[in-house]
């Protein structure tokens, strides 16, 4: 679908503006579900595609025209609307996808990257362990419910920011179906979750995510520097994560969080009594899959 098509004549679409701007907050997040993903396996390699690069563009423009996306305040480490823009992340993703790998090896590492986890629990001050496996419990319910399991040829822990990205995607992609073909129940449901998801698995750390991000792709210094343009394709990529979380809490008019929490190893804090923790939730490739082998941002 061509969204920039869609958005000069809104009547091509079933259902109007609304529709339009679900479809482009679903192709960003299938966007972002891939490039958080490991860019060693074949449908990574979408990402260097010129076409879909052009439509993850045309979604972007969507958003920014919506007003509901000009949040304010915005939470520590979100960026302002005006982040969103694709024009660095576009020019690095020209370079070759085993370039692209060895940044990504760079960055994270062979083993758990202590600099940038990719897992919502090692942002967590809270370090028991029973309390770590009942949020990865919640995440796994999730994932059930709409019926996903992480692909059993590249298992992943549940917390992976990329599993987090392509559930919202899946629900995104559930509630279009419904909302067009009349399914009032099923898509109430799905935005609902959507809503949950979100505040309680992802708004809290997702921006301490693409932070950490940042400092060791673009060796930013710090949540002052988080203006300065991008130096690379993963840079980037927390650029973009940064300030679409901000527009997504607009979206679904979720409270900004109040604290730009850390992975738990450079955090004094060896047990959590904050209610922000309390929030937290939990759970190693990133593809999820259906029930039919398709990975789930596919369909």
């Amino acid at each position: 679908m061509n969204l920039s098509t869609v958005a000069a004549n809104e009547t091509n679409a079933p259902l109007g503006n609304a529709w339009v701007v679900d479809r482009a907050r679903l192709v960003i997040y299938q966007f972002l579900a891939l490039a958080t993903a490991k860019p060693h396996g074949e449908s990574w390699s979408r990402i260097l595609d010129p076409n879909y690069l052009q439509l993850v563009e045309a979604a972007l423009d969507i958003i920014r025209q919506d007003p509901r996306s000009q949040t304010d305040p915005l939470a520590p480490g979100e960026l302002p609307l005006e982040s969103l823009d694709f024009e660095p992340l576009k020019s690095f993703a020209k370079g070759s996808q085993q370039a692209l790998c060895e940044e990504y090896d760079g960055v994270f590492g062979l083993l758990l990257s202590k600099e940038c986890p990719p897992y919502e629990t090692e942002d967590c001050p809270q370090t028991f362990s029973v309390f770590r496996s009942h949020q990865l419990g919640d995440i796994a319910g999730y994932y059930r419910a709409f019926g996903l399991e992480p692909s059993s040829e590249s298992p992943e822990r549940h917390d992976h920011i990329s599993l987090e990205l392509e559930l919202l995607a899946w629900l995104n992609t559930t509630m279009l179906y419904a909302l067009y073909h009349g399914e009032h129940d099923t898509e109430s449901l799905c935005r609902d979750a959507q809503l949950c998801f979100v505040e309680e698995h992802l708004a809290w750390w997702a921006t301490a995510f693409a932070l950490a991000l940042r400092q060791k792709a673009d060796a930013v210094a710090g949540e002052q520097e988080l203006t300065h343009a991008p130096k690379s394709f993963l840079g980037a990529v927390g650029v973009l994560l940064g300030a679409s979380i901000a527009a997504e809490r607009g979206f679904l008019d979720i409270d900004a969080p109040t604290n730009l929490v850390a992975p738990a190893h450079t955090s004094e804090a060896t047990d959590c009594e904050s209610k922000d923790c309390e929030s937290c939730a939990a759970s190693n490739d990133t593809t999820m899959s259906n029930g039919t082998g398709e990975q789930s941002c596919d369909e």
